[in-house]
């Protein structure tokens, strides 16, 4: 409800009488910040000396203002927030007490303060007639106080609740930004200003939309790091689209729960392994983004684990040498067609089973003379022995088992 601009009473008696009580304020003052912290919880929930200096200053800066406004006939056009109920309003925020309390608390003193003025009015008026349209027009014009300054400090309090967000968000990720550079910081200012203790085990993720429109991400932070279970995690926003998250525990976290993990779609979660302390917190970091890359480039699982794609990760960290690579070791082999896809399972396999066809058959599900016949096949087209060159060749399988079309060759690539 907006404020309606209502003059004061002018005559001589409510007028001096204001005028009186202006020099009780600090009285005054001190009585209705009593009652308002015994009557709101939020404000009495614990013992904070700063908070009810706080209030102390709110009371005695509206009551003041209330009854000059009233000694002098000025109307609510004059009104403003009072510097003392601005630092109340604001170590509110501060403290994380809900607005609602705020303005119950502008209810509260204003019919403390009613009653006390209605009090000392009707023994200074003795007609009855007088009386009565003093008590309607201050009435009226209390009431226009706090609708008033209610309408400004609701709209003070978003402003500032929207500045804290901000100012805190920026040192979070200022202090993130300095322990991934690796700078000097302390650990433990650090822990403070994250509100996150780095002294730990850690395990970090980056959870990324992969679509112009994402739902579920924010919703994907939430579960991933539940999946985790140690509590309590650090989000970072790093992109429109993108978050880095951090998991404590004492103790390596489990990533049991996370592997099992379904994100929403459209929603790619990387994770590194654990790592302890600020060295901990960096290196997990590290690998959790490479193991985002692989995943993307990969375009396969939705949850990819640092640990299972390492070696890949290595291998590709420049992607052009490690494409040119794959097609030089395997040839015609590098096809993405799927007859060579298949090829290239069964030679991996093969080479894993330490040249068992047996093995490999059973892996596959196929019989040992399929096995045998997708060996000799692949010889061809690799023009020697799976046996020669093992290492090299075992690389570049795994590189395209793991990213596919990102590393093989193309249908203008000649092979």
């Amino acid at each position: 409800m907006g404020a309606v601009a209502q003059q004061s009473v002018s005559t001589p008696a409510v007028q001096a009488l204001a005028g009186e009580l202006v020099a009780r304020t600090p009285e005054l003052a001190r009585g209705m910040a009593v009652h308002l912290y015994a009557a709101i919880p939020e404000l009495n929930a614990s013992d904070d000396e700063e908070l009810r200096t706080e209030l102390l200053r709110s009371t005695e800066a509206n009551i003041g203002q209330v009854l000059g406004l009233l000694a002098r006939g000025a109307s609510t056009d004059d009104v403003v927030v009072p510097h003392g109920a601005l630092e109340f309003l604001r170590g509110n925020v501060r403290r994380g007490i809900p607005l609602a309390a705020l303005l119950r608390s502008y209810r509260l003193g204003h019919a403390w303060l009613w009653e006390r003025w209605s009090q000392a009015l009707s023994e200074r008026i003795e007609d009855s007639d007088e009386l009565a349209a003093g008590q309607d027009q201050t009435s009226a014009f209390m009431f226009a106080y706090v609708d008033k300054v209610s309408d400004l400090l609701v709209e003070e309090f978003g402003t500032e609740r929207d500045r804290m967000m901000r100012s805190a968000s920026q040192l979070r990720t200022e202090t993130v930004r300095t322990i991934l550079a690796g700078e000097p910081i302390d650990e433990e200012v650090a822990s403070r200003r994250l509100g996150y203790q780095l002294g730990r085990d850690h395990i970090a993720l980056r959870i990324a939309g992969t679509g112009s429109e994402i739902r579920g991400l924010e919703r994907a932070v939430d579960e991933a790091a539940a999946a985790v279970g140690t509590g309590q995690p650090l989000v970072v926003a790093s992109g429109a689209a993108r978050f880095d998250v951090w998991c404590g525990s004492f103790g390596a976290p489990a990533t049991d729960g996370l592997e099992r993990y379904e994100p929403p779609p459209g929603v790619l979660v990387a994770f590194g392994t654990p790592g302890r302390g600020l060295a901990g917190f960096r290196s997990s970091h590290v690998e959790a983004l490479q193991a985002a890359r692989i995943g993307s480039l990969a375009g396969g699982a939705a949850v990819t684990s640092y640990a299972e794609v390492e070696l890949v990760s290595l291998l590709a960290a420049d992607l052009v040498r490690a494409r040119s690579f794959v097609i030089r070791e395997l040839g015609p082999l590098a096809s993405a067609a799927e007859p060579a896809q298949r090829l290239r399972e069964t030679v991996l396999a093969f080479i894993a089973a330490g040249g068992s066809a047996t093995r490999v058959a059973k892996e596959l599900f196929v019989h040992h003379n399929t096995v045998a016949y997708r060996i000799k096949r692949a010889e061809e087209m690799l023009g020697r022995k799976v046996s020669e060159r093992p290492i090299e060749l075992t690389c570049a399988l795994t590189l395209a088992d793991v990213l596919g079309p990102a590393v093989l060759a193309g249908e203008d690539s000649g092979q």
